[in-house]
């Protein structure tokens, strides 16, 4: 009996013949080779179909960042329609408190207690007036101040006088400064900023009496006469005469301040009362008729915040 050796199991036989030999070996694909997949969606080639740009690549962090640029643009448009809104209705507020006669204060702008605002009133002509008279009032407190260094130096320069006048002087910077913004500077500032003829009357006629005793008070304080608390005019030349240089140009510029309070108070006065004389409604028969409806305190409190 002769041996006949097996068949080599690891030949191939018909069998295996119809098997893959190589599983990495794919005659019609290659693993390694970008293949199309048709059933996958492609933003690329369907935003390039519609027109929007083939740069697109990411969809879903480009329509993200469209909701959130979305979402800020309301959010901006609704803070901008806040605050027209907000605007509105403060100028409506505003409109309403003006036409009430009622206004924030805002002077002093330090510690505000009263309002002035010459620009409330709408004839530029009225509006040139009060703005100048308002502007000699500035000049009458600068000139009280001036004064009052005058004095000073009238007493440190050894006048015989010198005490009388700086304790006088003093007092004018208080007196005289507040008086006059009660007396005839807010009174004017009033009939002017006032539309009604009877109420806008008795304020002129307050302006007229107590401005013109404001144009007297400058005459008597330019003159300058020792001991009246005045660095006016006879203390400024007897401090030239004497040398005391400082305390004769301190008085120079005093003297220089009663004399426009008088000349520039006297040209805005008469302007006043031409503007009375031209207007009907300002008469003292209307003064006398707001006078006989309330007093003058209630006339001042009820225009404290005009």
């Amino acid at each position: 009996m002769s041996y006949r050796p097996a068949a080599d199991p690891f030949g191939d036989t018909a069998a295996h013949a119809t098997l893959d030999t190589d599983p990495f070996e794919d005659p019609a694909k290659d693993p390694f080779t970008t293949q199309v997949n048709d059933s996958t969606l492609s933003f690329t080639t369907q935003d390039t179909a519609r027109g929007v740009g083939a740069s697109t690549t990411n969809a879903y962090g480009d329509y993200g960042g469209g909701y959130a640029r979305n979402d800020a643009d309301q959010k901006a448009e609704e803070l901008r329609r806040r605050e027209e809104e907000l605007n509105r209705r403060e100028a409506e507020f505003a409109q309403r408190q003006q036409l009430a006669g009622n206004y924030q204060n805002n002077w002093p702008p330090f510690y505000p207690f009263v309002h002035y605002d010459p620009n409330i009133i709408d004839d530029p002509t009225k509006r040139q007036t009060i703005t100048l008279i308002g502007y000699q009032w500035y000049a009458l407190a600068a000139t009280l101040i001036i004064n009052l260094l005058g004095c000073i130096f009238l007493l440190i320069s050894g006048s015989s006088e010198g005490g009388a006048d700086m304790a006088s002087s003093a007092s004018y910077v208080v007196v005289i400064g507040g008086a006059s913004f009660i007396l005839w500077f807010r009174p004017i500032y009033l009939g002017y900023c006032r539309t009604e003829g009877k109420t806008m009357a008795v304020f002129f006629y307050i302006y007229f009496l107590f401005g013109g005793f404001h144009l007297l008070y400058s005459i008597y304080m330019f003159i300058g006469i020792p001991s009246t608390g005045s660095a006016g005019l006879i203390n400024t030349i007897a401090m030239f005469s004497q040398g005391h240089i400082l305390a004769a140009v301190f008085g120079t510029i005093a003297t220089v301040g009663w004399a426009f309070q008088f000349l520039g108070g006297g040209f805005l006065y008469k302007r006043v009362w031409d503007f009375k004389n031209g207007n009907t409604d300002i008469s003292m028969q209307n003064a006398t008729s707001q006078l006989k409806a309330s007093s003058i305190k209630t006339i001042v409190l009820h225009q404290s915040r005009m």
